[in-house]
């Protein structure tokens, strides 16, 4: 088993994806709605179909804490039952 941890912090995290994570975070998405980082505030371009599934997925991941190997066993499971 990876001992794997996210050293990132949920706050910029949700900002990246756009969704609360935290009561914390809820409070910067109201003060700052844009991505982290240097270009956070440009205007960003449609996304592809591709973009859209990838970015769910790393909501799902960040939302339950889980590692890419574990969701991929929770979606076998599921689509099993």
């Amino acid at each position: 088993m990876s001992t794997q941890s996210r050293t990132r912090s949920k706050t910029r995290l949700s900002r990246a994806l756009g969704i609360p994570l935290t009561p914390k975070a809820a409070k910067y998405l109201e003060k700052r709605p844009y991505p982290p980082g240097e270009h956070g505030r440009t205007k960003r371009k449609t996304d592809s179909d591709y973009a859209v599934r990838l970015r769910e997925k790393q909501r799902l991941r960040a939302q339950y804490g889980i590692r890419e190997a574990q969701l991929k066993i929770q979606f076998e499971e599921a689509r099993r039952a």
